[in-house]
């Protein structure tokens, strides 16, 4: 089960880093059309640039990083015809124009005009000395008016930061099937596999410009996981001999272009591993990711029980809830039987209806577990095993599994006595089977119309109205009914008309259930309010009685 080895690589080499000086002839890819490349040949011209470290935008938001100094090549794009095309520089100078009937005026906020009809315009420019940025602008000119079709920021730097290492664009995504994004990263398919299963991540080196390390920097790119794992770099497949594992940015890059991948793997493929991968280029950390790899099964819980009907399907009787030793939970697709000890008289047989393969499908990645209903009554101490691949069993927690026949005889009542205005009041229905069995959760009190139950003279507003298919819930054999109170103070009765039990029974009658409903504020009648008005106007009337008497003795 385990793909550890007892091999350490230990190779290390020394580290030798890309001179300044040889970045002018090292060719940028520019991300407009208007920025020309950098020479190859070590020589700038109107068509290509030399020194220069970065560009992107389009139109007039275009942007550049240039040695000071370094040349940009631009081109603006062919104009309409009978315009003019015109090039104007602030902070720097026009050495070439190169193309059509171009001339060069002036050092300082030059300009280069191209008469020919509808062609494109390409000027070289350099820097002025001890400025920070320059502003290229290329215009479409017409007698009476001049348009802005280019326009590109330069920002001029005294040394170069290209293909060194810098954090700002430098990343490392997880990622499935080629595709590593912000957005993958954050999603638990990427980081999270089962038992075996590798995550995979592509770490991608920058430059502070944006630009992805070439294979000139032969930095030492160091990856170390936590947890119990292998790391390999390269690819996403190959299985790794070690926790850490190292390479150099040139040898990576010659095979991975920009991006470097690196995959993480078990060593134990039983044991579960909630780690974390640290990334290090040149002894600075590029980042830590943490991931999960899941082991085998060591839990087994079985959960919410419903009471199965007597030769019915009962397909999701149980729910069956998988986790590692970690608390990691678990997909199995295979190997869950039932303790064939505690299956009796009542319930004769359970088995898994569906494994789950999904965490986020509709009962939260736990399988489905079916139950034989052979009478009605209960199961003491139903219990499930799980067979591991390594052959380790491990059994759930016991339940007792509830099973009965058709509804049979319904009662009904209120979870109090008395309401107030705008409290809730919850309605049980407790249906029972013809031997007095909790009613079980599949068959229906409410078949083929709401007339089937109805509910009259209730406390208010009902919040879920009766359905058709209404069942009882899960291992109670009661449906609940809640109303919001809207009636005055006062006594009540409600009427529960129970159509699809009488049918089942003839001697069920209809229920009535009584209430009372009191004041908002203070739960004093109106009644109480009168009596005291009384009581206080026999206690005045004494009062002045007895004063009466004592003014006629003087």
């Amino acid at each position: 089960m385990s793909t550890k080895t007892l091999r350490k690589r230990i190779a290390l080499v020394a580290v030798s880093a890309l001179g300044a000086g040889l970045l002018s002839v090292v060719a940028v890819p520019s991300a407009s059309a208007a920025v020309n490349a950098n020479s190859t040949s070590g020589a700038a011209s109107a068509a290509n640039s030399i020194g220069l470290l970065a560009s992107a935008g389009t139109g007039t938001t275009q942007t550049a990083v240039l040695l000071a100094t370094g040349a940009i090549s631009t081109t603006a794009a062919a104009g309409s015809a009978g315009t003019t095309m015109t090039a104007t520089v602030t902070g720097g100078r026009f050495t070439a124009v190169g193309s059509g009937s171009g001339t060069i005026s002036g050092v300082s906020s030059a300009s280069a005009t191209d008469d020919a009809l509808a062609s494109a315009l390409s000027t070289l420019a350099v820097p002025n000395s001890g400025v920070t940025s320059m502003v290229i602008t290329y215009s479409e000119v017409t007698s009476t008016t001049s348009t802005v079709t280019e326009r590109i920021t330069v920002t001029v730097v005294a040394t170069s930061a290209y293909n060194k290492y810098a954090a700002t664009y430098s990343s490392v995504y997880w990622g499935a099937s080629g595709t590593y994004t912000s957005t993958t990263d954050a999603s638990s398919s990427n980081y999270s596999k089962d038992s075996g299963g590798k995550v995979a991540a592509k770490i991608v080196l920058a430059d502070a410009y944006g630009n992805a390390l070439t294979s000139s920097n032969t930095g030492i790119l160091q990856v170390t996981g936590t947890g119990g794992v292998v790391v390999y770099i390269g690819d996403a497949t190959t299985t790794g001999d070690n926790s850490s594992a190292y390479t150099y940015l040139g040898a990576a890059n010659a095979t991975s272009g920009a991006s470097i991948i690196v995959n993480v793997q078990q060593e134990d493929t039983d044991v579960p591993a909630n780690g974390s991968l640290t990334v290090t280029f040149g002894g600075t950390v590029v980042a830590t990711k943490s991931y999960v790899l899941k082991g085998e099964v060591a839990k087994v819980t079985a959960s919410s029980p419903k009471i199965g009907a007597v030769s019915g399907a009962n397909a999701d009787a149980a729910l069956i809830k998988y986790e590692d030793s970690a608390g990691n939970q678990v997909l199995p697709a295979s190997g869950t039987s039932v303790v064939s000890s505690t299956v009796g008289a009542v319930v004769t047989a359970a088995s898994i209806s569906a494994y789950s393969m999904s965490l986020t499908d509709a009962y939260a990645g736990n399988s489905l577990l079916a139950i034989t209903c052979a009478a009605g009554g209960t199961q003491k101490g139903l219990q499930v095993q799980h067979l591991n691949a390594s052959g380790t069993v491990v059994k759930s927690n016991t339940w007792d599994a509830g099973c009965a026949t058709g509804p049979y005889n319904m009662t009904a009542s209120f979870d109090k006595a008395s309401y107030r205005r705008g409290e809730v009041a919850t309605l049980t229905l407790k249906v029972t089977d013809a031997k007095g069995n909790a009613a079980n959760a599949y068959d229906t009190i409410v078949a083929t119309s709401v007339d089937n139950l109805t509910i009259t003279g209730g406390p208010g507003t009902i919040v879920t109205a009766v359905a058709v298919n209404d069942k009882p819930k899960y291992s109670t054999g009661a449906k609940t009914y809640q109303f919001t109170v809207t009636l005055d103070d006062g006594d009540y009765n409600a009427v529960v008309v129970p159509g699809t039990i009488k049918t089942a029974n003839a001697l069920q009658s209809n229920l009535t259930v009584p209430f009372s409903v009191t004041s908002v504020s203070t739960g004093v009648t109106n009644a109480d309010v009168l009596k005291a008005i009384v009581s206080l106007i026999a206690s005045i009337n004494k009062q002045i009685a007895a004063l009466q008497k004592a003014l006629l003795k003087k």
